[in-house]
């Protein structure tokens, strides 16, 4: 028998049914990759407009938030002081510390019995600027206290902020004056400033202001965070002082500094930095040191009383807490590296007083008044001056004060509310704020 040659025969149905499979298992293939391009595209247009929008939301949000000062009035005849709302330069305060109790916090070998403040509202909190560093996103981001977000009386959540305080003026130490350790504070004589003197609406003259001031000093804290703590005193240890007298037992000044970039266009004042606070004690000799109008001013800042402003074409009505006035200075320029542009910058600019409004907040508790300074709000010439300065602040022995401005003869010569001086603080030495 010889071979079958013959090939099987092909059924040329199945063979079209085949082909038209494969072109359509094709199709599908080549529709899934035209859907997954369209949506890819679609979601990069939707992330363009989001972005956009974004943008366009940061833009009204910063037109929203433009301001200017209505109680220009206040500005004095001719005089030489600087506005932190307008001007460029505004003055500045500025080993780990485990916050050292080996003075028992505010006064050195003294133990004092403490009060618990009670905490008031405060406005919502904004989130850490975009430009912060990873490294130090996460560092500010563990710290053991949040907000209660949609609520208009915020109050702290976590558990351990309500059994731990921290001890006011435990993290920085004391000091002599002569001795001027780093990281330290020292009192310093209110007399070393210079104010406006008894004639100064007719002379223009400064001199020196008396040697007693309203409240002295009693230690120092400084706090890193990630946004701005308000009212602080809420989180601290306050000493239980009562004095008699008019004026609160206690003053608590609380400098909040910025340390991201500052921006032209900013519509964020929050964001990681530092609160350097300063606590006062009320002067015993108050009643008796102080002349009866300088307690009359301070009775009116404590009050938050209004006055009649002389103007043109109409007289205005402002606070009188628009009087503060910030007196600082660099007391150890020979010692700092100074190029020929940053001295006269310094010789010009130094010591120069800053009214604090409106960049400030005004808190009055059971036996206390604090006040907080808000450097993330001034202008931003001033903001860039002090970023450039910000890193020499270690090398700085840096004298602060606080005044209330004399605008009438009746109000001069002018006295110190109260004055401090710290010493090369270097800021990254010390805790973020978390208790």
């Amino acid at each position: 028998m010889g071979v079958c040659g013959s090939r099987p025969k092909v059924n040329e149905e199945d063979l079209s049914s085949k082909k038209k499979n494969n072109n359509n298992n094709n199709h599908r293939r080549r529709r899934r990759r035209i859907l997954r391009r369209r949506v890819s595209s679609r979601k990069i247009e939707a992330n363009n407009v989001s972005h956009s929008n974004s943008a366009l939301q940061a833009s009204n949000r910063a037109s929203d938030a433009a301001w200017f000062d209505s109680t220009s009035a206040l500005d004095s005849e001719c005089d030489d002081e600087f506005y932190s709302v307008y001007d460029g330069h505004a003055d500045e305060i500025g080993e780990d510390r485990k916050l050292s109790l080996d003075h028992c916090g505010i006064l050195p070998n003294n133990c004092l019995p403490c009060l618990t403040s009670n905490a008031i509202a405060v406005e919502k909190r904004r989130p850490m600027s975009p430009d912060t560093p990873s490294s130090r996103r996460k560092s500010l981001s563990k710290l053991s206290f949040k907000w209660r977000e949609g609520s208009s009386d915020m109050t702290l959540l976590s558990p351990k902020a309500f059994k731990q305080k921290h001890l006011a003026g435990s993290s920085v130490p004391f000091c002599p004056l002569e001795k001027q350790t780093p990281g330290s504070w020292s009192q310093i004589e209110p007399s070393s400033f210079r104010v406006r003197g008894k004639n100064y609406l007719r002379d223009k003259k400064k001199e020196f202001a008396s040697s007693s001031a309203a409240f002295y000093p009693l230690g120092a804290d400084l706090f890193l965070s990630s946004r701005k703590i308000d009212h602080i005193a809420r989180f601290i240890q306050i000493p239980s002082i009562n004095i008699p007298g008019d004026a609160p037992s206690i003053l608590i000044v609380n400098i909040q500094i910025p340390l991201y970039p500052a921006a032209i266009f900013q519509s964020e004042n929050d964001g990681e930095g530092m609160n350097v606070v300063l606590y006062f004690k009320l002067s015993e000799k108050y009643s008796k040191d102080l002349p009866d109008q300088f307690r009359e001013s301070i009775s009116k800042l404590i009050n938050d009383e209004v006055e009649r402003v002389k103007g043109f074409p109409l007289d205005t009505i402002a606070p009188f807490r628009e009087r503060l006035k910030i007196l600082g200075r660099v007391a150890n320029l020979e010692n700092l590296s100074l190029s020929t542009t940053e001295k006269k910058l310094m010789n010009a600019y130094n010591e120069k007083p800053v009214l604090s409004r409106p960049q400030h907040e005004f808190f009055l508790g059971e036996n206390y008044l604090e006040i907080d300074l808000d450097v993330h709000r001034f202008s931003y010439i001033a903001r860039k001056g002090f970023e450039g300065f910000i890193e020499r602040l270690k090398l700085c022995n840096l004298d602060f004060g606080l005044t209330i401005q004399g605008n009438k003869a009746e109000d001069l010569p002018e006295h110190l509310l109260c004055a401090i001086r710290l010493n090369k603080l270097d800021y990254s030495n010390f805790n973020q704020f978390g208790f």
